[in-house]
């Protein structure tokens, strides 16, 4: 699958540089029950891993405020690419996130995540949310880099 360059009303995108094998960070990554141990945006994931199932999860917005997204896996490409959209009418909102991995050495790992926005709602996620949204990646990448670099032997 070709990703997307960023497009729509807004987008948000982060990377990093996880030094740690690229199975290893594809394994975190993709290990939802555990999500909860390290993920402090998204603390709880329940998927079926395989293109179309539903995804549910737990985002921390800010403070006390989260929400909980029902979303459909739109992309799984083992130690590579793993993808879903919101389940609502494009045209009221339309968002499609995009998680990839790429091994820059035999230890070395860098990983990417964006997600554009369009629709009508768009413009009022972006007021509301869009700097939740871009701290959110910011913070899951980091925790994905502290839990696959703590597993490290």
């Amino acid at each position: 699958m070709q990703v997307p360059e960023a497009s729509g009303w807004f987008s948000v995108q982060t990377s990093i540089t996880i030094n740690a094998p690229l199975e290893r960070v594809w394994e975190v990554l993709t290990d939802l029950e555990h999500y909860g141990e390290w993920n402090s945006f998204v603390p709880s994931m329940q998927a079926d891993l395989r293109v179309g199932a539903t995804l549910t999860m737990r985002v921390r917005m800010r403070g006390n405020l989260a929400t909980t997204s029902v979303e459909t896996i739109t992309a799984l490409e083992p130690q590579r690419l793993l993808a879903w959209k919101i389940r609502s009418p494009a045209w009221i909102l339309r968002g499609e996130r995009f998680q990839v991995i790429k091994a820059i050495n035999e230890q070395t790992t860098e990983y990417w995540t964006q997600e554009s926005f369009t629709g009508i709602v768009a413009p009022l996620l972006q007021v509301l949310f869009a700097r939740d949204l871009q701290r959110g990646f910011q913070t899951m990448a980091r925790d994905l880099q502290a839990r696959a670099e703590a597993a490290r032997v």
